[in-house]
């Protein structure tokens, strides 16, 4: 998760579409939140912690994780096309305003 963070945050910088960095931006919070969440279960695991460390957390990271990249999946299919569509019409009305 967090190579996956880092990768989209450093494919955000290149990019200029400013819809697509916002979904790389969430995608990059996704990544870099459930990494670090990850390794603290992987702490607790280790040492032995036996509340902290059951396999239960680790079915609510993953259901978690999956209900956030719906989200993210939501604003790039849903979303992102009709906020395209507003900006467009908002240039072609601008486009004859002096």
């Amino acid at each position: 998760f967090i190579a996956s963070g880092i990768i989209s945050l450093l494919t955000s910088k290149k990019i200029k579409d400013s819809l697509k960095i916002k979904a790389l931006n969430r995608l990059w919070h996704l990544g870099i939140t459930m990494g670090i969440l990850g390794f603290v279960y992987l702490f607790f695991a280790w040492q032995g912690v036996a509340l902290l460390a059951s396999r239960i957390w680790l079915i609510i990271w993953l259901i978690t994780a999956l209900i956030w990249l719906g989200f993210i999946g939501k604003y790039l299919l849903l979303e992102a096309p009709k906020l395209r569509k507003e900006i467009e019409n908002k240039r072609k009305f601008e486009k004859y305003i002096p």
